[in-house]
């Protein structure tokens, strides 16, 4: 159901809490869901201008997101944007227009963008490899390494079900639902794929 998809995506985020350290937020909502994130360790005192743009959605266009879950999606993404002590996250959502029936329920595709970006790209590495030490317990399985993506990518399963992908300064966070019990990971190589082609 659609309240589950939003439980599943909001629940994916988790990892990027976990691979952060000093934590100082100004928060920008726009949509449905509260954002996720926190600062790298090690980070820059200066705190990191906040661009009007937001990132993610750029790199995550509508388009792309039709064409990745096969059908329309609603007009207006979630979104939120956070500015931390040397860096700043966005996030962006598309929820699929028309849920479709299963059973008693409805269930509704999901496609979400998490860009985490810092000005030093070693911050980035630092709060990736963070993370990525820190997947297993967080998701009960162990990461799978995914080539072809960035500079370094995993894939979280579990109880997160996200694609980590480090490109640059940006720590790039895939995450969604095509429905109940189908396979999440190649959607989001797929979507990672049109993300990077944009970066």
């Amino acid at each position: 159901m659609r309240s589950a998809s939003l439980s599943l995506c909001l629940c994916a985020l988790l990892l990027v809490a976990a691979g952060c350290h000093r934590r100082q937020q100004q928060e920008n909502r726009q949509g449905l869901a509260a954002p996720t994130g926190a600062a790298g360790a090690g980070a820059p005192a200066a705190r990191a201008a906040r661009p009007a743009e937001n990132l993610a959605c750029k790199l995550l266009t509508k388009d792309d997101a039709e064409t990745l879950l096969g059908e329309p999606v609603q007009a207006t993404p979630v979104t939120s944007t956070m500015a931390d002590v040397g860096a700043v996250s966005w996030r962006c959502g598309y929820l699929s227009a028309n849920p479709q029936a299963q059973g008693p329920t409805t269930s509704t595709k999901v496609v979400t963008l998490l860009v985490k970006h810092w000005q030093d790209p070693a911050e980035a590495r630092s709060a990736y490899e963070h993370a990525h030490a820190l997947s297993q317990t967080i998701s009960g399985q162990v990461p799978e390494a995914v080539a072809g993506l960035g500079e370094r990518a995993y894939w979280a399963g579990g109880k997160v079900n996200q694609l980590n992908v480090l490109a640059g300064s940006d720590w790039l966070v895939i995450s969604g639902t095509q429905g109940p019990g189908l396979d999440q990971l190649a959607p989001a190589k797929a979507a990672a794929a049109r993300i990077l082609a944009h970066h």
